[in-house]
């Protein structure tokens, strides 16, 4: 009997490698299969990872051969003549080369090699196991602690008609099979450029500032996720309904310990992020202590009636729309 493969993208930088060492060793207890994680990383840090990750079943990919940063930068400069608000963009046109980097690295993948690929976190360790595909397709999930208009907005230029009902596929992780990849490709990235050849990089660099830009003339936070912006178009290609998770990810002060993290398994919760959203000092400190209970309860509690209170109105609004 063949075993499943599970190919994992993650981009990240070397704060994260305990990180990943921990996320990894819980996928293997979980899934007893074939996992290669492919990461990709800053050209200053991959002796960092090739020293920590010097195995079989890591990839380390220098970022630079994926895109050029220079080059998407240079898009970038080019593109951005007639915003106002282009000093505060520059602050985070790395974290938007992040998002570029992780869906040109997985295109391109699917393309060469014809496998389904699932693109994680680094800062994002798995507790309970999730089934990423289902007859070569993903599996839709969701949640209901995410809601970002700005993103929605810049997936309208892109996608044109997205879809009228969903819930936020911001999950910190998204699956992709090999014809949600050719859909994409074929209906959204190649629609106005239709030379293959040319780097899908570069093509999607282009086509994400450009939506970005057409969109939003004001800045207001960040304007793209490339989790909701795979997440529709898959949805577009198989409206399966999706599957709404719990995890952790807001509130936390400090790691969790073994105890709360067997409490969230059997609660269902399916992953913990340990936010990069603060300074680096504060999400040091976060990682070097323990999650106070009187939090991990608070939040526990906020999440369940969140949860199920917003379950119901899921089930509601996704048959009405199904039939309207």
């Amino acid at each position: 009997m063949i075993k499943t493969k599970y190919n994992i993208c993650q981009v990240s930088l070397n704060r994260d490698i305990p990180l990943i060492i921990e996320n990894y060793k819980n996928f293997k207890k979980i899934y007893k299969e074939n996992i290669i994680f492919h990461i990709i990383c800053p050209q200053s840090q991959l002796d960092d990872f090739k020293k920590n990750f010097n195995s079989s079943e890591f990839v380390i990919i220098n970022e630079e051969e994926i895109i050029k940063y220079q080059n998407f930068k240079n898009i970038y400069n080019d593109l951005n003549k007639n915003i106002e608000y282009e000093k505060k963009f520059n602050l985070r046109l790395k974290w938007y080369y992040q998002q570029a980097l992780k869906i040109t690295f997985v295109l391109n993948f699917i393309r060469r090699k014809k496998e389904n690929i699932i693109i994680w976190d680094a800062d994002t360790i798995i507790l309970n196991k999730i089934s990423f595909f289902k007859n070569d397709i993903s599996i839709k999930y969701g949640n209901f602690f995410e809601f970002h208009k700005n993103y929605f907005h810049t997936n309208e230029e892109i996608l044109e008609k997205p879809p009228s009902y969903f819930i936020s596929f911001l999950n910190q992780f998204i699956a992709i099979s090999q014809k949600e990849c050719d859909f994409f490709i074929k209906n959204f990235l190649l629609k106005k450029n239709k030379n293959e050849n040319e780097n899908l990089g570069l093509i999607f660099s282009e086509l994400m500032f450009k939506s970005i830009f057409n969109k939003h003339k004001i800045y207001s936070g960040s304007l793209f996720s490339e989790y909701e912006l795979i997440g529709q178009s898959n949805y577009l290609f198989n409206k399966a309904k999706q599957k709404p998770i719990l995890f952790l990810r807001f509130g936390l002060d400090g790691k969790l310990t073994n105890i709360q993290k067997l409490v969230a398994k059997l609660l269902g919760y399916v992953h913990v992020t340990y936010e990069h959203a603060q300074s680096r000092n504060e999400n040091i400190k976060m990682l070097n202590k323990n999650q106070s209970w009187s939090g991990f309860i608070r939040i526990i509690l906020k999440n369940f009636f969140n949860f199920y209170l917003n379950y119901i109105k899921h089930n509601l609004m996704y048959n009405f729309d199904k039939f309207k």
